[in-house]
């Protein structure tokens, strides 16, 4: 299935960009990221995006290689592994109750380039 990649990168930016990356070791403890996770769950909830973010994050941990970098922002220098283990936070933040895929059984999603038009025809959605 394909899932407009900006859509998702929106909401990852608020954590790859977020008040976290400002502390001086952002990795050393995931409780830097909570804020920006509570924002980026308040935006999606808001846009009617909640769904296709939790869809989109456990594929993204379920299946990392070679496509989690592109979510990975230019401030600060996260890894394959970082982000792997940022977006299991979040999930478990937002989703406490929602198991994650494993590996091979997350659903096949491709980010792709797409306007807002394109993406609610593909998707049915209006955001």
């Amino acid at each position: 299935m394909k899932i407009r990649k900006e859509m998702i990168a929106q909401y990852i930016r608020l954590l790859t960009t977020g008040r976290a990356v400002n502390a001086p070791d952002p990795m050393s403890d995931l409780s830097n990221f909570d804020a920006d996770i509570r924002t980026m769950h308040k935006r999606a909830y808001q846009d009617g995006n909640l769904d296709w973010l939790r869809l989109a994050l456990d594929a993204l941990i379920a299946d990392p290689s070679g496509r989690i970098e592109e979510f990975a922002g230019l401030q600060y220098p996260f890894d394959e592994r970082d982000l792997v283990a940022i977006f299991r936070h979040a999930h478990e933040m937002i989703w406490p109750d929602r198991s994650l895929s494993e590996p091979g059984d997350e659903a096949e999603l491709e980010f792709v380039d797409m306007s807002p038009e394109d993406w609610a025809a593909v998707s049915g959605d209006a955001n």
